[in-house]
């Protein structure tokens, strides 16, 4: 289960790259135009919000988790005995699956309902879809859910969640 897990984590992190060096080039294009044409590209804010965002911040969170590199905030972990520690981390990883798998969930819902209205956004003389940045979301909010769960089962926490 790992092993696919972490496939398709680092699947999804391509991905975040990929729309990061697009929105990237995107502002480029903007700015030059700005600046050299007098006129921004249409759709640029729309774009960047709805399709690039989604993929450059949610692309990573399942990545980020798999390595332990997410931001911690230990208020009375290390306060406690050091026995109690890898319980403690087992309660944040078993936290994490539930409130990752609630918004997988439903987000997942708003991306369904996205996909089978063909959900758009017009903006200036462009037309973009809007349900490939909320279907990154779900996909983004399961794999955490899924590298949470694999650290639970795993027990590979130090507790400090």
């Amino acid at each position: 289960m790992r092993r696919i897990a972490e496939w398709s984590t680092r699947a999804v992190q391509g991905l975040a790259m990929l729309a990061l060096v697009a929105m990237m080039v995107h502002l480029c294009a903007d700015i030059a135009m700005r600046n050299l044409a007098g006129r921004s590209l249409d759709g640029t804010l729309e774009v960047v919000a709805e399709l690039y965002m989604p993929f450059v911040a949610f692309g990573a969170l399942a990545a980020t988790h798999f390595r332990g590199e997410e931001i911690r905030v230990d208020l009375i972990a290390y306060l406690l005995p050091a026995p109690l520690m890898p319980w403690v981390g087992r309660a944040g990883q078993l936290l994490m699956v539930g409130c990752a798998g609630a918004m997988a969930w439903l987000t997942g819902g708003h991306a369904m309902r996205a996909i089978e209205i063909g959900e758009r956004i017009e903006a200036g003389t462009i037309v973009i879809a809007a349900w490939p940045g909320k279907a990154m979301v779900t996909i983004g909010f399961a794999l955490l859910a899924l590298a949470a769960l694999i650290r639970l089962i795993e027990g590979s926490d130090d507790g400090a969640v």
